[in-house]
C-alpha cells in the first residue's frame, strides 16, 4: 500500500506534492466535483484538472474514479486529501481559540464566550454542521456546537452534552424539503423506522420559506420558539442532545465548556 504522510507538503512514497496540487485534492473531496472545486478556487475546470492528473503522474497510481456525480476520488485520493487537511491545522498559528457552530445554536455559544471571552479574542465560525465538522477534523477548530449529534460519532474529541431540543415533525404530505440546519438525517432515520414513503424535493436556507412552502418538513423547536413561533401543530416531537465536541488539550476549552453546560448558564 502506499505510504501517504505529511511533512512540510504532503508526500505519497517519498514523492512531494506541490501546495498546488495537494490543494486541488483536498478541494475536489470537500466540495465532491471537479467543476465545484474548480469554482471554489477560482480555476477554470481544465486547469484543476491538469493539477489532479499531473498528481496522478507523481504517485504512479489514479487518485480518481468514475462515481455518480461524475469524477471522485478514490482511497488513496481520499487519504491524501485528508492528509492536506491535518496538515493546513497544524501549519496554523493558533494565538486564540477557535470555535464553531451554527446559526441555530449561536445563541448558546455566543452566551458562554460572553462569559469567558471578555476581550473578543476567541474567533468564531459559524456554518454547517457538515463544514464545521471537516474543519474540526483538520484541526482547523478547537471547539464545535453541533445541531446533529449523529456528527458527534464521526469525530476524534473530547463529547459532550450540553443541552436538549425537540426536532417537530410537521406532515404535509409524501413531499419534504430538508432544512439546512438542525438533526435533519434524525427526522428522516425517523421516517425510515416507521417504513413511510417520502421523497425529498428541494433544501431551503430560510426557515420562513420553509414554513411557508407547504412541503413536510422538520425544524427544531428551540428554532421555532427563538423566532416568536407558537410551535403548533407538530405530527411528532423527537428529543435529541445538544452536543459540544472540543479539544480539551487546547487551552480555554474547559473553560469555555463549563460556561455552556446548562447548570452555568444564566
Amino acid at each position: 500500500m502506499a505510504q501517504v504522510k505529511a511533512a512540510l507538503t504532503v508526500q505519497v512514497d517519498g514523492r512531494a506534492l506541490t501546495p498546488k496540487q495537494a490543494l486541488a485534492v483536498l478541494t475536489l473531496y470537500l466540495e465532491g466535483t471537479q467543476r465545484a472545486a474548480a469554482r471554489k478556487l477560482g480555476l477554470s475546470a481544465p486547469v484543476i484538472n491538469r493539477h489532479l492528473r499531473q498528481v496522478e503522474a507523481k504517485v504512479g497510481a489514479p487518485i480518481m474514479s468514475c462515481g455518480p456525480r461524475g469524477t471522485e476520488l478514490n482511497e488513496l485520493g481520499e487519504r491524501i486529501a485528508k492528509e492536506q487537511m491535518v496538515l493546513q491545522g497544524k501549519l496554523r498559528e493558533r494565538e486564540h481559540l477557535v470555535v464553531g457552530c451554527t446559526p441555530l445554536s449561536e445563541g448558546r455559544l455566543l452566551q458562554a464566550l460572553n462569559a469567558v471571552d471578555p476581550l473578543g479574542e476567541a474567533q468564531l465560525v459559524i456554518s454547517e454542521d457538515r463544514y464545521n465538522v471537516t474543519e474540526f477534523q483538520a484541526g482547523m477548530l478547537d471547539l464545535v456546537l453541533l445541531d446533529d449529534p449523529l456528527f458527534a460519532y464521526e469525530l476524534d474529541g473530547d463529547m459532550e452534552e450540553v443541552g436538549r431540543d425537540n426536532l417537530l415533525h410537521f406532515h404535509r404530505g409524501n413531499e419534504y424539503a430538508r432544512y439546512r440546519f438542525g438533526p435533519q438525517r434524525l427526522g428522516f432515520q425517523y421516517l425510515d423506522s416507521l417504513d413511510q414513503e417520502y421523497r425529498v424535493v428541494r433544501t431551503y436556507s430560510s426557515l420562513s420559506a420553509l414554513l411557508r412552502s407547504g412541503y413536510s418538513h422538520f425544524v427544531s423547536e428551540s428554532l421555532l420558539m427563538g423566532k416568536g413561533r407558537l410551535p403548533r401543530g407538530a405530527d411528532a416531537s423527537l428529543p435529541y442532545s445538544l452536543i459540544c465536541v472540543y479539544r480539551s488539550s487546547v487551552t480555554g476549552t474547559e473553560e469555555l465548556m463549563r460556561a455552556l453546560r446548562p447548570d452555568q448558564r444564566g
